[in-house]
């Protein structure tokens, strides 16, 4: 079945995958999710509609959805932000 998405009748194994990064350049992240919705067919102005913050970025960015042949697809993605001061390392979560 290849190049299809997956259907009930396909044995699956499901895989939760979590990543902890830090961004160091938010209007560089920016533009890059920018850049990354227009060659997915987004305009400007769509994106800026659907876009709230750095966590759509991430998401933007790090989902790529279906993939052709790749064995498998990305089912759900979310992003939580917490900033942390430097000073307390505590986290300030922002989602």
């Amino acid at each position: 079945m290849s190049g299809t998405a997956f259907t009930s009748a396909m044995p699956r194994t499901v895989v939760v995958f979590s990543i902890e990064l830090a961004v160091f350049d938010e209007e560089a992240l920016r533009r890059s999710a920018q850049c990354r919705a227009r060659e997915d067919g987004l305009d400007d102005e769509a994106w800026a509609s659907m876009r709230s913050g750095i966590s759509d970025d991430l998401v933007m960015l790090l989902d790529p959805g279906l993939i052709a042949d790749a064995g498998f697809e990305i089912l759900q993605s979310t992003c939580e932000v917490c900033e942390v001061n430097e000073e307390s390392q505590h986290a300030v979560d922002q989602r």
